[in-house]
Order: structure tokens, then sequence, then C-alpha cells
């Protein structure tokens, strides 16, 4: 099973260009990832977190290369933080993170690895596609539950928390269909706890970018 870091990072791939969609800003990937490994372990059971602060449950590693490190660094720290620290920390480190977390769908054999050459020169590296079910598995599941009032499950409600404060539909939604969507994605958000917390604090972190220079992705 993916986790949830795995599946955001899915969702915002071009499936032909591997790479990473041009209409989404920097900051936006960066705060979903961070909010996506926070979310991983609370659904793994090891942090707890109310709209404030963020708890340990069980400092237990869970054998996972990507969130082992983030749950060390959580148990490390001598006082108990926000949860918007540690949003902005991974946030922060997003360029150490995302490269493991491209290479654990790499070898699950979703994505493959391809280095574009210049005269032999490294260009740049991209992720095509290989096995495309799990990328359509995640959409389908994000459409039924936006398109039907069923209960969702648990993990498909951290997803749609992190891409509605991240507007990561960009690419996945057309503007005009997201629109008709919006009170359904309103009444989604609201179910999960950990989900409004962490999506909380991203938002803000969202707005403080407003006004300043947007970096897109290239």
């Amino acid at each position: 099973m993916l986790t949830i870091a795995e599946e955001v990072l899915l969702l915002v791939l071009d499936d032909e260009t591997g790479k990473v969609n041009r209409r989404l800003p920097v900051h936006s990937l960066r705060n979903a990832v961070s909010g996506a490994l926070l979310m991983d372990l609370a659904f793994s059971d090891r942090i707890d977190t109310d709209l404030h602060q963020l708890h340990i449950i069980d400092s237990t590693p869970l054998g996972e290369p990507v969130l082992d490190p983030v749950l060390a660094r959580v148990v490390g720290e001598e006082e108990t933080q926000p949860t918007g620290h540690w949003v902005r920390e991974f946030a922060a480190e997003f360029n150490s993170v995302q490269p493991r977390l491209l290479d654990r769908l790499v070898s699950r054999g979703i994505l493959r690895r391809q280095d574009d050459r210049f005269f032999w020169v490294l260009g740049s590296r991209r992720y095509p596609t290989v096995d495309g079910r799990p990328l359509r598995e995640v959409k389908r599941r994000i459409m039924d539950v936006l398109l039907s009032d069923k209960i969702p499950d648990p993990k498909d409600i951290a997803i749609i928390c992190l891409a509605d404060a991240c507007d990561l539909w960009r690419g996945m939604i057309h503007q005009r269909e997201l629109v008709a969507l919006e009170p359904r994605i309103a009444q989604v958000v609201k179910l999960d706890l950990i989900g409004q917390s962490v999506a909380a604090t991203i938002r803000e972190l969202q707005d403080a970018t407003r006004g300043e220079e947007t970096r897109w992705f290239s």
C-alpha cells in the first residue's frame, strides 16, 4: 500500500513528461508533501494532533525509509511543538525528501528514473510512469468521494484536505468542474480532525506566500 506522501506525489506528476505539473507553485507541493508525511505518521499511530499541538503516541520506527527519519526528528525534539512548526520544518527539507519518495516509487515499479543528457552532461531527471494503475486508482478514489455522498475512507479525506489546502486540483479537475465540487470538498475536509489541523496550518503558510514572488516548476 502506498503512503499518503507517495500518492500525493503521484497526483502532481505529469504522466507523459515525468515531471511535476508546471502549473503548481513550488511552495504548494512542499507544503503538501510535508503535511502528508505528518498524516502518514498519524495514520500509523505514531503521532496525534489537535488544532494546535502535535503529540507523540509511539516512537517505534515503522521500517519506512522516508517516514522513520521524520518520526525520529519529532521524537528527538525536547519540547512539544505546534503542528505548524513541523509542517514548516519538513517543507524546508523537501529537496531531500522528494528524491527519497521518488526512489520508493521507482523501487515499487510505478515510475522509472530517466536522466536527460545534452552532450553527455546531465541536464534534468524525469520520472515517467511505468505502471499507471496506482495513479488511476488514487484519482478514481478521490473523484468517487467528490461525486458521491458516501462516507470517505480516512486516507482519502487526508488527501482531499491536502489537495484543497495546497490547490493541488490544478491539472486534476477542470476549473468549471471544481466550482461545482466546492461544497462537497468543504464537507469532506471537516470530517477529520488531523486533516483539519494540518490543512489549517498549511493554509496559513500558503496565505503567507501571497504577494511574494511565486516560483513555479520548470
